[in-house]
Order: structure tokens, then sequence, then C-alpha cells
């Protein structure tokens, strides 16, 4: 018998506690990997294909998953393809580093090095670092879970029972598995029904849904010139609430951290209403054509709908908004980084018209006129319309129409919240942050050429920042980082580079933290994932002072 679910499902959420910086990661990885094949007879010296099928067996829970390979110890899932190659065994033939410290210094090969084989100490090694970072030690029940998952119990097997296997399969003593563990009850027996199955793991603890990359075509405007299709990235529940959000509602916002491609998604929705109007809902030959504008502070009601201009002769006429415009032309509209403008007053007058109902929005001239209308038709196409006794002028929003919006909720320099009232109005796609792993995933694919420890940096830098809300960005600021070191030459310094790429970047969003945000920003990259020197961060710094 296999371990149970309920068993793995403990032991995974015993790992999701547990954040480790990079580099232990790496050691408590490394230690494992060579545990485990100093327990299989074979070379004196341990083979990159070795090490592939050691982190194979150990943390591939699903081979045909594209993330399926887990990282218990920061808890995240990368592809598990070359994954020992990528992990283990750089990070133990590149040394000197952490993960090298618990290999033998002697031997064939020059250093500390996996291929010359553990230390006699090499789990109290683990033991002293986890204890000197502050990390919590897994719990002995969590590792027995994870590594003897397709071990075939005896019915009747317990926890102690597993021990035992455990230290015959990693060739462990009991003083190792007490210096890299700590007991804790699971509260569940090892075995039950049903066994595992990594296809029944809860949203929390599962492989992330695969994201996939789409590239819309910007057209240069006079504001926005053309420039290198960047990626929008989708995951299957996004693309699914982006989808029937824009064909059920009306009013639709997107709220995500910068970076996220909230914008090319709106454009690639856009796109897909055009090519298929009748597959979302809309009349056959729709075309959506969106009109967008940025509002900012300076923004009133005007603006949207319209009001008194002065005309050639001196008098007053009324000049029509955004909305009645777009109407007209039976175009969408889309308000981008909404959140720079106080939208609670500017559509104020309009919330009204956004429940469904009609309201005047004007006069054609200040004490004359006719009576200027908000409203809305049945059908599908959007208006502009005269009464036919010139009562009234009338502009109805057709069942196709839409108005969307994107929202950068971190922007801390022009934030304006949204009150009850409007916020009720539209419906809220959110577009989150994807996994490093996912970002690791998309950065291979649109840089292939950059080598794995550039790589390994920037997602440093794009986990460094997601970690906490408040410096969230999202893959698309990092995924420009790569374009920059794949333009350099190799006479250029890779980490002068890297930090400059960094700059390049983020560095108008550094110019935004608080001193003490920067500074616990700067512990996470330089501590955690190990990504610059504290010479290149300090160099960083200094640039911060330029950009502000």
């Amino acid at each position: 018998m296999r371990v149970s679910q309920n068993a793995l499902e403990t032991a995974l959420d015993d790992f999701r506690e547990l954040h480790y910086t990079r580099a232990v990661v790496s050691l408590f990885e490394s230690f494992l990997v060579a545990k485990s094949l100093e327990a299989r007879p074979g070379d004196d010296e341990a083979k990159i294909e070795q090490v592939n099928d050691a982190v194979k067996r150990l943390f591939v829970l699903d081979p045909s998953h594209p993330l399926g390979r887990l990282y218990p110890f920061r808890y995240d899932w990368r592809n598990p393809d070359d994954s020992g190659r990528k992990t283990v065994w750089n990070n133990t033939t590149r040394g000197p580093k952490l993960a090298t410290s618990i290999f033998r210094n002697v031997g064939a090969r020059p250093g500390e090095d996996i291929r010359n084989g553990l230390r006699s100490d090499a789990s109290a090694i683990l033991r002293d670092t986890l204890a000197e970072k502050g990390h919590r030690r897994p719990s002995t029940e969590a590792l027995i879970c994870l590594l003897l998952r397709e071990h075939d119990f005896p019915a009747g097997s317990d926890w102690h029972d597993a021990g035992r296997v455990l230290l015959g399969q990693f060739a462990l003593t009991e003083g190792d598995l007490e210096n890299i563990s700590i007991r804790r009850s699971p509260g569940c027996p090892l075995l039950g029904s049903p066994d595992w199955d990594v296809a029944q793991l809860p949203d929390r603890l599962a492989p992330p849904a695969a994201v996939r990359s789409i590239v819309v075509e910007q057209q240069p405007s006079a504001t926005t010139p053309a420039d290198e299709p960047e990626p929008a990235i989708l995951d299957r529940r996004v693309e699914r609430m982006l989808r029937l959000a824009v064909t059920s509602y009306r009013f639709v916002m997107l709220v995500g951290p910068p970076g996220t491609g909230k914008g090319r998604l709106v454009r690639w929705i856009a796109d897909q209403v055009a090519g298929d109007p009748t597959a979302l809902g809309f009349e056959e030959g729709f075309h959506p054509n969106p009109v967008w504008v940025t509002p900012d502070d300076t923004w009133s009601a005007f603006e949207l709908v319209g009001g008194f201009v002065p005309a050639d002769d001196g008098r007053l006429r009324w000049s029509s908004g955004c909305i009645p415009d777009v109407l007209r032309q039976n175009r969408w509209l889309v308000l981008d980084e909404a959140n720079r403008a106080d939208l609670d007053r500017i559509m104020g007058p309009l919330l009204t018209w956004l429940a469904d109902e009609e309201v005047q929005i004007g006069r054609t001239e200040p004490h004359a006129g006719v009576p200027i209308l908000l409203g809305w038709s049945r059908a599908g196409s959007s208006m502009a319309e005269s009464d036919d006794i010139g009562e009234s002028m009338r502009f109805l929003a057709g069942k196709d129409w839409r108005m969307i919006g994107t929202y950068n909720p971190q922007d801390a320099m022009r934030v304006f919240r949204f009150g009850l009232a409007l916020s009720r109005r539209f419906v809220v796609v959110p577009v989150p942050l994807i996994s490093p792993g996912q970002f690791e995933e998309l950065l291979r694919a649109h840089h292939p050429g950059i080598e794995d420890p550039v790589v390994v940096a920037i997602q440093g830098l794009y986990s460094a920042h997601c970690s906490k809300p408040e410096t969230s960005l999202g893959p698309a600021v990092f995924l420009r980082i790569g374009r920059y070191l794949e333009s350099g030459t190799e006479s250029d310094s890779l980490a002068e580079q890297l930090a400059e790429g960094y700059v390049l970047n983020v560095g108008k969003y550094l110019a935004t933290y608080s001193d003490e945000t920067l500074q616990m920003l700067g512990n996470r990259i330089l501590d955690d994932e190990e990504v610059f020197t504290e010479d290149q961060w300090q160099w960083i710094i200094s640039q911060r002072f330029s950009l502000s």
C-alpha cells in the first residue's frame, strides 16, 4: 500500500510553512540527493544522469505536468525536465557555495564537490545552517511521505515502520534524521483509503494551472510608439473569468499589480470578440474597436460625458465627452490605469445610468436647446439619435457595448479608491501574479539563449519582489531584463549587466518605495535570493535618487 492521500496532503501542508533561502533549499536538496545515491549501489563518483534520476525520484510528483517538480523547502512547482542538472548538479559542482559545504574536499575532483561524496558530518552542517538562518526543520513525517510516497508498505504499517524504511533507503542514521527533521504528529495514519494521487490535491497544494503567453500586436500611436510586442500571461481561470465577464457584463475592471499585462489582456479579449463575435455572444460582424483613454487627477465629468465649450461665435455649445463619442461610433471604451483619476467624483453623475436607467447629461445650449440623454438600447449596436420632433438628443448604449478598465492597486503615487456605489456597477477580474516556477518557464521560453545562472538570478528578483504585496510587480517587468541581457556582449560584466537591466526596468518603482520597504526588499534580494553583491546593490540604490 502507498501512503494515503490524507497523509500526503498533511505532509505538503507542513512543507508549505517553510520558506528557506535559496541557498538553504539547495543545501537540503543536495543532501537528500547525495544520501539517496549513497544508499544505492553504483559508481563511486556521482554522475549527472544519476543526479537527474534521483531528483526525479525524490521531487517529481507529476512527470506529465509541465510544472510537476516540487520544491518542498520553498513551496513551489517547477519544470521536471533536466531538473537535477539545473539545480543539484549545478549547485554542487560549481563551488564553493553553501551547497558544496557538505561534500568532501578529497578525491579526484578539486574542492568540495558532490562527486567526492558527503562528509561524515554533513547532516550536522545542515542542522547548524538551519538553526543559524532561523529556519524550522521539516517534520520527520513530512519527509517520510514525500520521499517514500511510491514505496509499497505492508498493510498495517505505521509511522515508526516507515521511519525505519527511510533510514535504510537513504543510508541515514537516527542522528542524521534528528539533525534534519523534527518529530511532529501528523494527526492521521500513514496508510488509508485512498492512496495518494497528485490529481486529487487541493488547489493550495497542487501544481499550478498551466499558463500561456499571448502576444498582442499594438498599433503605434502618437503616445504609444511601435515596439516589440510583449506577452500577457493567461492561466485557464483568468481566461475563463475574462471571457465570461465580457460576455455577461457591460462594466468590467481588470485589477492587478503593474506588469501583469492587464492592458494586453484587454486588447486580447477585444481581438477575440472581433475574430468571432458570435462565439462570445455578440452580434455577427461586430468589432469592438476600443477607444483607449487614460484618466488622471485633473479629470472631471466633463471629459467623460461632456459639457459646454465656447463656439466660434462666442456662444456656448455642448461638446460631447468620451462616452457619447464612443456610443456614436459604436466602439468600446477602455479606461486605462483608472486608479489615476477620482472616478467616484467623475462618474458620480452617471451612477443612475450605470444601473441601466436613462439620465440627462446636459442640453445642447445653456438656456435653450434640447435635453441630451444617455440611455440604453435593446439593439446590439450603440448609436446617437434625435427624436422625431427635435425635443431631445439621445446616446444609446447597445447590448454589445462595454466599458473596460484597468486598475493598479499598488500604484502608491496615484491611487484613488472606488467607492461602494461605483464598485457595485463593475465586475472585477483579478489578474494575479504567477508563481516563481511559472515565471521561470516563461523566462526560458521567451529568452532561450540565457544561461541557467542568469535565469535563476532573474527569477530570484521576481520572487523577492512578489513575496510582499508592497513590492509586487508582474512578470512582464522582469522578462524585459532578459531582453537587456541578451543584447550584451561576452566582454560585458554579467553581474553589472544584471544590475543595469534591473535599474532600467524596476528602478522607477524602487524610487517610490519608502526607505523601510527598500531595506526589506534589499534583504530579500541579497540574503534570501543571493542575486546581487552588496556593492551592486549599493550602486542600484544610488541610482534610485536620480529616478525619484
